[in-house]
């Protein structure tokens, strides 16, 4: 009885490699334009959260009969909110708002705050919220991590939010 030695091949055909190198440039050109949207979903997301603040504080001074005040950092990309409190000396002064739902926060990613301009002090960037349910008109100017504008506009009556593309300018 003869034994057959069989041989086999361990390498790859030029055919294989290139059906690898076109699946791959399939997926690539599905994934790489993705990556730019991230610098949108951070933008995105600072806009929802700053959205929600504005909701709070507005509803907030409204239940409890209090002035709010949302303060920007725009250097730092931060955002906090006080509260005007009455001191010992009957002088009144905004403190910083102790709660779980308005701590300090910040912009996600490389979202930034281009400018803020508020009610009739364009140059503080803050926006007044009184006790009876009113906001002070405000744009919220972000830019994302690839250097898109967009901006937040807060109605005065309703607390809403409308995020836009592009710088715009409220009148």
């Amino acid at each position: 009885m003869s034994k057959k030695l069989i041989l086999k091949s361990f390498g790859y055909t030029l055919i294989e490699l290139a059906v690898v190198i076109v699946v791959l440039g399939v997926m690539a050109l599905f994934v790489i334009p993705r990556l730019g949207e991230m610098g949108e979903a951070n933008l995105k997301r600072s806009a929802r959260h700053l959205t929600g603040m504005i909701r709070f504080l507005r509803d907030d001074a409204q239940a409890k009969k209090q002035i709010y005040r949302l303060n920007f950092d725009i250097q730092n990309n931060r955002y906090w909110a006080d509260v005007l409190t009455i001191t010992s000396d009957r002088t009144a002064e905004f403190k910083r708002l102790q709660s779980a739902l308005a701590n300090e926060a910040g912009l996600s990613g490389r979202t930034t705050f281009r400018e803020v301009r508020a009610g009739s002090h364009p140059d503080e960037p803050y926006i007044l919220f009184t006790p009876d349910g009113w906001v002070e008109k405000t744009s919220i100017h972000l830019r994302d991590g690839d250097e898109r504008d967009f901006t937040l506009l807060v109605n005065p009556l309703t607390g809403t939010t409308e995020l836009r593309e592009g710088y715009v300018e409220e009148r």
